[in-house]
C-alpha cells in the first residue's frame, strides 16, 4: 500500500486542477485535492460507522426494554391470575361450608 501511495504521489506531482472549493481562479496541485478527498473519506466513514453503532446499541435496549416489559406484564397477569384463584377458593370454601353447616 505504502509502494502503490509513493507511486501515485510521484505521477501526479506536477498535474495542477482549478477546482478547489472557494479558489476556483487559481491553480492548486492535484496531491491537495486528492489528500483533502481521502481525508474527507475516512472522517466520513467514521461518523457513520459511529452512528450505525449508535442505532444498533439503541434498538438494542428498546428490545431490552421491551422484553423487561413483557416480563412484568406477564408477572402482574400471573399475580393477577392467583388473586383471582385465591377468590374462587375462599368463594368455593365459604358454599360448601354453608352446604356443610345446612346439611
Amino acid at each position: 500500500m505504502g509502494l502503490a501511495a509513493i507511486v501515485v504521489v510521484f505521477m501526479n506531482r506536477n498535474y495542477k486542477t482549478s477546482f478547489w472549493p472557494g479558489a476556483t481562479d487559481r491553480e492548486v496541485s492535484t496531491l491537495w485535492l486528492m489528500l483533502g478527498t481521502a481525508v474527507g473519506s475516512v472522517i466520513i466513514f467514521w461518523l457513520l460507522s459511529r452512528i450505525r453503532r449508535v442505532m444498533k446499541e439503541l434498538a438494542e435496549m428498546a428490545r431490552e426494554r421491551r422484553k423487561s416489559d413483557e416480563a412484568a406484564a406477564q408477572a402482574r397477569r400471573a399475580e393477577e391470575l392467583k388473586r383471582q384463584e385465591q377468590r374462587i377458593d375462599e368463594k368455593l370454601k365459604g358454599a360448601l361450608g354453608d352446604k356443610n353447616s345446612q346439611d
